[in-house]
């Protein structure tokens, strides 16, 4: 009762003695009437004392803070590049809930791994300087990939001095890699294991590679006889209690959990007007959705021959390939944020020219020549939701420093 004055906590000394109970919040256990007859106060006065001990008992202005504090609180795992951060609203927000989800090889563990190092470099360096937990059900943790990253990514962000004085098993020995060949096993770690590893308190980026890689199928013809509905609906409540435990610990140890997913297949009417399951139209499904930039329509089958490397063009013909997030409309509602990748391989001359000829049997094979932005593969990360950052798309290469965007002006 220390925030109150002399005469309002002499009040409620009054009022407790009255009453006959040992602490102040106890008088809100009994009625309100039976209240103001055994402390004899008036109707203005009970409703002073009422509000007081309310105030005492459930003190809500402590858990209330001005937004320019909150401000304050913004801190995010860079990428290890600017234009990448920027496109991702600034980087992985601490306390959050990151979904990276794309074809395979489309560089979701790459970046994973950029980002446990990128969580490790120093304060002085835009680093957290903390650890991080690797969660991999998918095989054996990439620690080759690892440690061939950690010089080239910190000359990179750091300069070449850190770089020369940096060792890998340093970076290394502060991730704490956990694997999993089972869904039981996967959620024993998160019922036991996860807890006291973020209790040491220097925990900020927690990675699970993949979350759907026990969870995406069941045949029904296990040894239990359940049914494949009844796998979905327990899915489907074990992913929210899952999510309900993740966003707890986020905002209670200040730490960033992302979360690698699957793509699975969309299919459509034979039709072609949308009314197949699921919906044709991307804009307004979870899923593999196609960026803002450039128009294109689910017939231009042909996109990814056009000359001109427009990014719409390229996305128009991924998307006819339909692809979505696996673990349903459940988990999207899980996650805050939703980062995409995407690739287009590149095609050898040949494919082009058998391609190109195929349209037109009058074109001379030996005179075509493909434009270079087919000949290389062309990668691309969307901020597809974020509740702090619109959508937005960048192109980038991965080399052995991992991700760095890459302008127009360069292709």
């Amino acid at each position: 009762m220390s925030a109150l004055t002399e005469e309002e906590q002499s009040l409620l000394a009054k009022c407790v003695a009255k009453v006959g109970c040992e602490e102040p919040h106890q008088c809100l256990h009994i009625p309100y009437s039976e209240f103001l007859r055994s402390t004899g106060l008036t109707e203005e006065q009970g409703q002073l004392a009422w509000s007081l001990f309310c105030r005492t008992a459930y003190p809500w202005q402590q858990h209330c803070r001005l937004a320019t504090e909150l401000k304050d609180d913004d801190v995010w795992i860079s990428t290890g590049d600017m234009e990448i951060d920027k496109c991702l609203g600034g980087g992985i927000r601490l306390g959050s809930m990151v979904e990276v989800v794309g074809e395979s090889a489309s560089g979701k563990t790459q970046l994973c791994i950029q980002l446990a190092i990128s969580a490790q470099l120093p304060e002085t360096y835009g680093g957290l300087d903390g650890d991080v937990i690797y969660i991999s059900t998918e095989g054996p943790f990439p620690v080759h990939r690892l440690e061939s990253m950690v010089y080239p990514l910190a000359h990179r962000v750091c300069g070449e001095d850190y770089a020369n004085s940096v060792d890998p098993a340093d970076f290394m020995h502060r991730i704490q890699v956990a694997e999993f060949e089972s869904m039981e096993t996967m959620f024993h770690a998160f019922d036991y294991k996860v807890p006291a590893l973020l209790s040491t308190g220097n925990v900020r980026l927690m990675i699970v590679d993949s979350i759907a890689a026990h969870l995406r199928f069941n045949t029904g013809d296990d040894d239990t006889g359940q049914s494949p509905f009844a796998f979905y609906k327990e899915r489907s409540e074990s992913l929210v209690a899952m999510g309900a435990k993740f966003k707890r610990w986020a905002n209670e140890y200040n730490c960033a959990f992302v979360f690698i997913n699957q793509v699975t297949d969309m299919f459509t009417g034979d039709n072609g007007n949308g009314n197949g399951t699921p919906s044709a139209n991307f804009r307004s499904r979870p899923g593999l959705s196609l960026p803002s930039r450039g128009n294109s329509t689910e017939s231009d089958s042909s996109a990814e021959l056009s000359s001109t490397g427009d990014m719409g063009t390229e996305f128009a013909a991924m998307a006819t390939r339909k692809k979505a997030p696996a673990l349903g409309a459940v988990w999207s509602n899980i996650i805050d944020t939703r980062i995409m990748m995407y690739q287009r391989r590149g095609i050898a001359p040949s494919e082009f020219r058998l391609a190109s000829d195929a349209q037109d049997d009058a074109t001379n094979q030996a005179t075509i020549e493909p434009p270079s932005h087919l000949l290389r593969t062309r990668r691309w990360i969307e901020n597809a939701f974020s509740p702090w950052a619109p959508s937005a798309q960048c192109e980038v290469i991965l080399d052995e420093s991992g991700f760095q965007h890459i302008s127009h002006a360069s292709i």
